[in-house]
């Protein structure tokens, strides 16, 4: 009745990185958002997600990155959108991400004057 399942168990590599802690693996990264490996080596490469660690010739993801290609995926799976499109897209995303950032708006407007 009780059939003994095999545990998974994640290991945590932490990479130094700037901002963000890139310690995520492909292998993890594949396996949590049910990723191809072509989609996101493709994407690694554009720069758009990972980090190229130099040492081992790898690429790690941190939390932004897993966002990201969560994105991707159901960009590409409820709409249909090809990789060049994903691209364009995740681009602009994270081109109004930072301008956001770089100028905050007031969470509420200030009330007109009568």
């Amino acid at each position: 009745m009780n059939d003994p399942q095999p545990s998974r168990q994640f290991i945590k590599i932490i990479v130094p990185g700037q901002n963000e802690s890139y310690s995520y693996s492909e292998s993890e990264i594949l396996e949590w958002c049910r990723l191809e490996r072509p989609f996101v080596s493709q994407l690694a490469e554009e720069g758009l997600v990972g980090r190229l660690e130099s040492v081992s010739m790898q690429y790690y993801y941190c939390d932004r990155d897993l966002l990201l290609l969560r994105r991707a995926y159901r960009l590409q799976r409820d709409l249909d959108i090809n990789q060049a499109g994903i691209e364009v897209i995740l681009r602009l995303l994270m081109h109004i991400d930072e301008l956001q950032r770089a100028h905050p708006q007031p969470d509420h407007p200030p009330e007109p004057q009568p």
